[in-house]
């Protein structure tokens, strides 16, 4: 945080515009030489709501058990990776200061700074409104992860806009304002890297999936089928895919038909669904006779039954990468969710549902 020097007389802590009281019993906050901004680690992690502890044998503060500055060390250790400062550490009066920036960040929080009639004023963000974009077939799962993260960020706002990959892909291409796409393709997701829309470095694959064919309960189809019976069971007249163009899981189950042979068979008999939910829904309301859905999708429904896996040499590897776009004006609070992502916490939501956490 680059202020400068003269500007620097008077500088105060706030959250969201409001600032806060520092007891003189936490430290005081300073300007160093090199004009950033310290402030005691403590005081600030405990107003935003975390837990401080201190390792008196490696001489370390812990934040919340997984955030860890080490006196005299430039980095802070974090669940997700090391973030680097441009400073060390400090012990004043028996306080550990660092950068507010610094603290703020490693906690998922973004953070402004002014410098008008003498007073410098870093701002700490939490009140922050983050659009995900992401892949239908991750709704339940995602949902479930989403009360998770609030529980930690409760000042955050965040909103969920679930539906076909390709059809996010173009929304974002078209400027739709979104800070993260969660795809359930990584084609989806190249194209918008190549176009130069994402922050190159964020993109990560977090899950796996499988492909399964369901009937409606009670269909007469033989469990333990292979995806060829679409073809040779006369009583499936009508069979729901995703629209390929736009839904991933359709273009998989044509990967699988084209790689059984059995695909100018099966078109006849394809109705194409505008995201994998409802294939879903098509197949337990029995208007068609199967679906080509995710094994997540199949797990979570006591409607249909799953009488085929599709084998993965039979289509390109299910993968849901992650990243963030260029244009969010929220790239800290992103970055905090699109970590949370991979956190234990929702590695265990994932697990639940069936997806494999990569």
């Amino acid at each position: 945080m680059s202020i400068p020097a003269s500007a620097a007389t008077k500088p105060i802590v706030s959250f969201d515009g409001n600032p806060i009281s520092i007891s003189s019993a936490y430290g005081t906050p300073f300007i160093d030489s090199a004009n950033r901004l310290q402030a005691p680690i403590r005081v600030i992690a405990e107003k935003l709501g975390a837990k401080v502890s201190w390792d008196q044998n490696t001489q370390t503060a812990i934040i919340d058990g997984t955030i860890k500055v080490k006196m005299g060390s430039n980095e802070i250790t974090t669940a997700y990776g090391t973030i680097t400062m441009d400073t060390t550490a400090v012990n004043q009066n028996g306080r550990i200061y660092i950068p507010v920036r610094s603290i703020a960040n490693a906690m998922g929080y973004g953070v402004s700074a002014t410098a008008k009639d003498g007073t410098i004023a870093a701002d700490i963000t939490t009140k922050v409104n983050l659009t995900i974009a992401a892949a239908a077939s991750l709704k339940d799962a995602l949902t479930e992860v989403k009360d998770l993260y609030l529980q930690e960020k409760p000042k955050t706002t965040l909103t969920i806009n679930f539906a076909g990959s390709g059809t996010l892909q173009k929304q974002i291409e078209q400027g739709a304002d979104v800070d993260l796409f969660f795809s359930a393709a990584t084609s989806n997701m190249d194209t918008l890297k190549n176009k130069g829309l994402l922050i190159d470095n964020t993109v990560r694959n977090v899950l796996g999936n499988k492909l399964v064919l369901v009937v409606p309960i009670g269909s007469k189809v033989p469990v333990n089928s292979s995806f060829s019976v679409v073809a040779s069971d006369s009583s499936i007249k009508k069979i729901a895919l995703g629209e390929p163009q736009t839904v991933p899981a359709g273009k998989y189950a044509e990967n699988v038909f084209t790689y059984l042979n059995i695909m100018d068979k099966v078109k006849a008999k394809v109705v194409y669904a505008q995201d994998v939910k409802q294939v879903l829904n098509w197949v337990e309301t029995g208007n068609v006779d199967a679906g080509v859905v995710y094994l997540t999708d199949a797990k979570i429904s006591t409607k249909v039954t799953t009488i085929a896996t599709a084998s993965e040499a039979s289509h390109t590897p299910i993968v849901y990468p992650a990243a963030l776009i260029k244009s969010t004006n929220n790239y800290t609070a992103s970055r905090d969710f699109l970590n949370f992502l991979t956190s234990a916490k929702a590695k265990a939501v994932f697990d639940k549902y069936g997806f494999e956490v990569l």
